[in-house]
């Protein structure tokens, strides 16, 4: 008796382990840029974020947000969005794992992706698994209405006067940096990068 005890509690102990279960989501908006080429740099493509934030399932979250008008301005801070909005996402089991795509005409003619914002989300689970969420066009499931209407929550806390700032920012710029070197590798298998234009001195002739 003691020993089917002892293996029932075993097995229980197992099953729990190997569920699959949210730790977190991290989210992120951002635009392809293209550093122009000069003299003495030759350019590149590169990731500007406008918004990173890690949410936890009661909507706490610690995000950077990114805003170049009038001036760039950047700021590191802790916000709470509501949390009806994760559980929503959350608790919908219909939710399927989007296939990356990006429109073929995503470059325009600098070579750049497109103004409109590409928001990506991984959902993070206790068993070290990760699903990743993908969306640069007008929604086609409901997915995708969810993603836009966690921006809209984040970024609207990250306007408001009265911000709860926080202090230490290099675990949150180190998990940025992450996400940011994950998505160009994701971003540039669905699409390769143009090749970068080349740098033209203007001459001037009598």
């Amino acid at each position: 008796m003691k020993k089917l005890l002892i293996f029932l509690i075993l097995f229980c102990f197992g099953c729990s382990s190997n569920k699959e279960e949210i730790e977190s989501i991290e989210f992120m908006s951002y635009r392809w840029e293209l550093k122009n080429p000069t003299l003495t740099d030759k350019g590149k493509f590169y990731i500007q974020p406008n918004l990173y934030s890690i949410i936890g399932l009661n909507g706490e979250n610690e995000s950077y947000m990114c805003q170049f008008s009038p001036n760039k301005k950047e700021v590191y801070f802790h916000s709470k969005i509501d949390e009806k909005i994760i559980k929503e996402f959350v608790k919908d089991s219909s939710l399927a794992q989007n296939k990356f795509e990006m429109p073929t005409d995503s470059y325009s003619y600098g070579g750049c992706v497109e103004s409109a914002l590409i928001l990506r989300l991984n959902v993070l689970y206790s068993n070290k698994k990760i699903k990743s969420y993908f969306l640069n066009y007008p929604g086609r499931v409901k997915t995708d209405m969810m993603i836009k209407k966690l921006y809209v929550s984040l970024f609207v806390k990250g306007t408001e006067e009265k911000l709860e700032r926080i202090n230490d920012t290099v675990s949150l710029s180190r998990k940025k940096r992450a996400f940011i070197n994950f998505s160009m590798h994701a971003d540039t298998l669905i699409l390769p990068l143009p090749a970068l234009p080349k740098y033209n001195k203007v001459r001037f002739v009598k």
